[in-house]
């Protein structure tokens, strides 16, 4: 992974939400819900908040979808751990996360 794979699989994620390519699931809509409200004291997800997230629904997360919001949230993760923190992608995917939150 490095950090143009998060920006790439955010707009991915977000092209596909937008044409309704990608219709998350209740799993991932609540998900998603957690880990913006982790964030809001913060002001950004953190990857405890993300590791938190993925362990209430690992198992069926990985098969919603294809998988493609518990990647997109391996690439956050991994993001938030690496030395070279990609800012802008990480910005991207929670606008993403919100996104999903509004529909």
């Amino acid at each position: 992974m490095t950090p143009a794979t998060l920006r790439e699989r955010t707009l991915e994620l977000a092209k596909d939400l937008d044409t309704a390519e990608w219709m998350p699931t209740d799993l991932e809509r609540v998900i998603t819900r957690r880990l913006l409200t982790a964030a809001e004291p913060v002001g950004c997800i953190t990857e405890h908040a993300v590791r938190d997230a993925v362990w209430e629904g690992s198992e069926p997360l990985v098969r919603a979808s294809e998988g493609r919001l518990s990647l997109l949230l391996a690439e956050i993760t991994y993001s938030l751990a690496g030395n070279g923190r990609d800012a802008a992608g990480l910005a991207s995917a929670q606008a993403l996360l919100a996104s999903v939150n509004r529909r």
